[in-house]
Parts: C-alpha cells; structure tokens; sequence
C-alpha cells in the first residue's frame, strides 16, 4: 500500500525573471501543510487602484467581483467549495441572491445563510494584492508600509532608526491612528514579510497624501517622538555611552519635565559635561525650573571657569536666577583661590577675568549698570566702561574708584616701565573725563586727588596729568559746534582754573617734579600758592630763577625805572595766600644797607647785590658758598640778569 509523505512547509520564492536568481526566499504559515502537496496551492495577484484615480468604468469593474475580494483568484471557488475546505464557498444560486460589494465596503460583505466574515482590512485598501490560498488559508501579501517598518523598528528596539522615521515621516503616526483595529480571521493569517512585500509594491500605494488634519495630528507625532527619544536616551544611557545620550536629549527630549529628570540624572552621575551643551537655551514652555540651570552654573563657578563663560554667552540670563548666579560668584571670588596673580593655563589671571566680566554682564541683565561700571574697571575694559558712562550718565559712579577709572587703558607693565609720555597718552581719554565731570560738579576734583594720593608715588604723574590738564589754559580748549556750545565750554575752562587754585601748594610740587618750564608760568600767573613752601621746593631742587623769583616776592619792586625813569604802578599786596613769612623759610634773607640791592644767605649760599634794574627785571651780581656765619664784602662782579613776564 502506498503511503503518501507529509508535505513540507511552504516557501514563497521571489526569482528575478531577467538573470532567474532567486532573489527572496520567505516561508508561509499555512495551516495543516503536511497534508497538502503543491497542487493544492494557488498564487492569483489583483491591483485595486487609489479610489481617487478610479474611472467609473473601473470602479463598476470592481462592484462586478460581486463575492468581494475573497473571488479574486481564478480558482478560488474551486478550492473553496472542495470537500477539504473548512470554509465552503454558497452555491451560484446563493450568490446571484447576493448583494452586491461597491469599491467601498469590499471586506464586508455578507454571505446569506454563513457566518458574518471580517476582511482584513489590507485587503480593501487600493495597491497590489497577492493571494496565497490553500485549502485551509489564504495568505494575503502586500506592500509592507511605512506604518510596519516603525512599528518593527520600535519591536526591535532600534530606537534611533525608529526616531528618525518618525522625524521624517509624521505621517506615520497619523496613518496609524486612521486605521481601524486589525481583527483577522484566526484562518486567514496575514504576512507581512520584509522584503517579499516590497517586491510586490506600486509607486502609488506608497505616497501618502498628508491632508490638512496632519495639523491636528501634530500633538500625538510629537507625543510619540518624545516616546520614542526617551526610550532612545535610556538605551544610551543603559550602555554607558553618556556622551552620545546628551548630544540625544537635545535632539529628542521636548519638553520641561523629561529634561529635569534627565538634567538630574546626568548631575548625579556627575556627567556635567555631556548634558550642558545641549539643554535648551531659549525658555521652554512650560519652562524649565531655572535650579536646572543654576546647578550647572554653579558646577562649572567652581570647577570649570572656561565652560561657564560659554555657558553664560549661549543662556538666556531670563532661564535661571540672576541673583543666585552673582552670589555664587562673589563667594568664589572671596574664597582667594581665584585672584588677579593666580596662574591658570599659563595665564595670569585668567579665571578673576572670567569671573569678573561675567559679574559685569550679569549685573547689565539685572539692571544694575553701577556695579556693571565697577567690574568693568576692575577689568580694565576701557571700551565697555566708556559705554556705560555715556549711554547710561554713569560718570559721577567713577568717584568711588578714581586710580582704578584712570587706569583704564594702563597696562601693569606701562605702569612699571612706561616713559611719562606713553602714560599721559594712556591715561589722556580718563583724565579728559574726570576733569569735565570736576568743572560740571559731577566728580569733584577734591575725591580724585583724594583717591590718587592715597595710591602713593606711583600714581603722581596721574595726579599732575589731572591737575594740569584742570588748570592749564590751553589744555582746557574744547570745541564746540555752536556759539553757545563754545560760551558753555569757554566757562567750565574758566571754572576749571579757579577748582585746580584750590591745590596750588600741590601743583607747585608737581610741576617741579614733571615740568619746570610749566612751574615758572605757574608762579607768575599764580597768587595762590605759599611763598615758604614754595620757596623750600625751589631751594631743595636747586631751581634759582624760580627760587630769586619766589623770594622776590617778599621785597617791593621799585616804582620808576632806574634807567629810564618811567614811573609804575604801585605794587599789590603781597601773596593774599601765603601763609609762612620770610622768617618762617628755613632760607635766611637779609638785606644790604643800599636801597637798591638786597643780600639773600641761602643755606650757606650768598646770593649777593640782588638788585632791581627795573620794574621787571633783577640781577643777582655774585654768588658763592660760605659758612652761614662767615662775614662778607657785597663786591661786584658780572651780574647775570633774570627778566621777570608781566
């Protein structure tokens, strides 16, 4: 007796009709294959177009089928009405008494006296349909969809691939949420393979015409992308591949609440650096708890001064508490291990500068432009200084750091190397400032002398740059476009002169020290200044015409002229601000006998026949070093004549 083998499980194979390779091969699930051999498979194909394309002809085509999609193959009743059918397909007669199936309710047709069928619903939409039927099954194969490689990526948990299908096409989401629930018959199994429904694709099934709801659909793409990105973020993060996961969360990541627990996951690992770059940088919303943001900065105060500058310029200051970003600072700054001198990266000062400019930038976000002005001149940031002087009037703020404000553009090394020229040019544009603010009365000028003073010797030549530059005429020229701008400028050059008489004592020194031909003028322009100390400065720097000059004053000047008889004005009273008489001078003066000379002993100098040839002009006629008690003959030897300006 002959016995029949089990039939083996059937294969689908795809084979490429120009070079006969095989190009797929894909196993069906079929039910009960062992007792079925190739004869009782079938293969039919039916191409449903888009209903939108159909022409009537083609869509009455279609009602034609009359038993729906399940009539597709050629021999499908064959095999349906077979004694080894578990599904038997109802007699003509039945189905002439049958409703007809219009294009659009192909899978729900009903059969009269049958059960109710549920068709799958890939088999009503339009696109290629391929048939396997068996006895017991019929396999529908179409074109695997977009829909079905995300839903296998995210199967597979092939997180990333999956985030950017859906980036790509946010269709799919929507499509997904159209479609009805998939409900096959447990005898009709779908399959739904990779590449074998690929094969069988049209060009059109594949487009998909996003209509105007895709706005409405908006919310649930991006609903499932931030699914999607998390699930992508944990993976990374389960691998321990921190960096990859950060540079993820600021793709994926979306909203406030999934970036505050991921924040805090990185701080807590201390994986600052991965996860800073990439947090939002503008305000979210709802926002994003601005501790978030606060925490970073404070890691990176202490531990990172390079990254919190970036961090600083990239973050809006409105993301976190601008307060609780100055004290943090201020508290590193006081801590001492951040100064002017410390070395960082072989530089000098570097993180103060850092920290610095970043109080300055912070207290312009908060509104406070004085404190701004401090930090900026601690910085020696002329240009920032010099903006916020003039947009914001900040120039009576500058009181409170005078050598600090001229110091602007005043490097340490020209401070300790610089000729007076560079420091006058360096200084020049801070000086011009101070000086306009002290006839406006806005800086007065007894805080800057004040405050240079106290700076010591290196900031004198400042401190006569000041002076000078208050009281000199032609220093105080300023140009103006209009007539009354000039008459304006004219009077505080003129008010200038009368604040800078207020330090002529100071002035005296100074210009002895830095300009002599500038003392001279000084002296004889001047009613100001005191005799005595003048007459010490002159005496201890061995300045003779200036110090003749000074004790000149002391005598009176003839009222004719010796030679030409001319009569003078009667000579003023003595200086009205000297305070120290001739005998109060260390210098010992005593006059000769003759009305027409005098004798001045000099700390053991004999100034001899000092006499007045005219009303402007004297001669000192000997001078030689002698014991101050030594006696003396007043001979006359070649005078050496000094004339006095008017």
């Amino acid at each position: 007796m002959h016995r029949r083998n089990n039939g083996l499980s059937p294969e689908l194979k795809l084979i490429d009709a120009a070079t006969s390779d095989e190009v797929e091969v894909d196993s069906l699930t079929v039910s009960r294959f062992e007792s079925l051999s190739a004869a009782d498979y079938h293969l039919s194909t039916l191409y449903v177009p888009h209903p939108k394309t159909m022409t009537p002809a083609q869509r009455g085509a279609l009602e034609a089928i009359g038993g729906g999609i399940w009539d597709a193959g050629l021999s499908a009743a064959r095999i349906f009405s077979s004694g080894a059918s578990v599904i038997s397909m109802p007699s003509s007669a039945e189905l002439k008494n049958a409703p007809s199936v219009s294009s659009a309710g192909v899978g729900n047709a009903s059969l009269p006296g049958k059960r109710h069928l549920q068709v799958n619903p890939n088999a009503a939409g339009p696109g290629l349909k391929v048939f396997i039927q068996s006895p017991y099954d019929c396999v529908l194969a179409i074109k695997r969809d977009l829909t079905d490689h995300y839903n296998w990526e995210v199967e597979h948990e092939n997180y990333k691939d999956a985030w950017e299908l859906i980036d790509d096409h946010p269709e799919i989401v929507a499509s997904t949420a159209s479609l009805p629930p998939e409900a096959s018959p447990t005898s009709t199994p779908s399959q739904k393979q990779g590449s074998l429904q690929e094969f069988f694709a049209d060009e059109s099934a594949s487009q998909t015409t996003v209509s105007a709801a895709r706005t409405n659909q908006n919310s649930a793409t991006e609903k499932e992308k931030r699914r999607i990105g998390d699930l992508w973020v944990q993976q990374l993060v389960n691998a321990g591949d921190w960096k990859q996961a950060g540079k993820v969360a600021g793709r994926v990541l979306g909203t406030s609440q999934r970036w505050e627990h991921w924040v805090w996951k990185f701080a807590q690992t201390s994986h600052f650096n991965e996860i800073a770059p990439h947090i939002p940088k503008k305000q979210m919303q709802p926002p994003l708890p601005s501790l978030v943001y606060e925490v970073v900065l404070g890691h990176y105060i202490i531990h990172d001064r390079i990254r919190f500058k970036h961090l600083l310029e990239d973050w809006d200051p409105a993301l976190f508490d601008i307060n609780s970003v100055i004290e943090a600072i201020k508290s590193k700054l006081s801590a001492g291990d951040v100064t002017e001198d410390s070395i960082e990266g072989d530089e000098e000062g570097r993180d103060w500068r850092i920290l610095q400019d970043a109080l300055a930038k912070l207290y312009l976000a908060n509104g406070r432009q004085r404190d701004a002005l401090r930090c900026y001149i601690r910085l020696q940031n002329a240009d920032a200084a010099m903006v916020l002087i003039r947009d914001f009037h900040l120039v009576e703020a500058v009181r409170e750091d005078v050598p600090g404000f001229i110091l602007l553009r005043v490097s340490k090394e020209q401070m300790e190397s610089a000729s007076l020229a560079e420091l006058e040019e360096s200084s020049s544009e801070a000086v011009t400032v101070l000086v306009d603010e002290a006839c406006r009365g806005n800086v007065p000028a007894y805080d800057v002398v004040t405050q240079l003073q106290a700076k010591g010797a290196s900031f004198q030549p400042f401190l006569f740059f000041y002076l000078r530059t208050l009281w000199k005429p032609e220093s105080q020229e300023r140009k103006g476009k209009t007539a009354k701008e000039r008459v304006t400028a004219g009077r505080l050059a003129v008010d200038g002169k009368h604040i800078a008489e207020e330090f002529a004592d100071l002035m005296v020194e100074l210009f002895a020290e830095y300009d002599r031909e500038l003392l001279i003028k000084y002296l004889r322009e001047s009613q100001s200044y005191d005799l005595g100390k003048a007459t010490t400065i002159c005496e201890k720097r061995e300045y003779i015409p200036e110090l003749v000059y000074v004790l000149l004053q002391t005598f009176p000047r003839p009222t004719t002229d010796r030679f030409t008889g001319t009569s003078y004005p009667k000579p003023g009273k003595p200086n009205a601000h000297s305070t120290s008489s001739s005998k109060d001078s260390p210098m010992s003066v005593s006059p000769l006998p003759s009305p027409r000379s005098k004798m001045i002993l000099i700390s053991g100098t004999i100034c001899s026949n000092i006499q007045w040839i005219s009303h402007t002009s004297f001669a000192v006629f000997s001078k030689k070093s002698v014991p101050p008690s030594t006696q003396f003959n007043s001979s006359v030897a070649s005078p050496k004549v000094w004339k006095l300006k008017a």
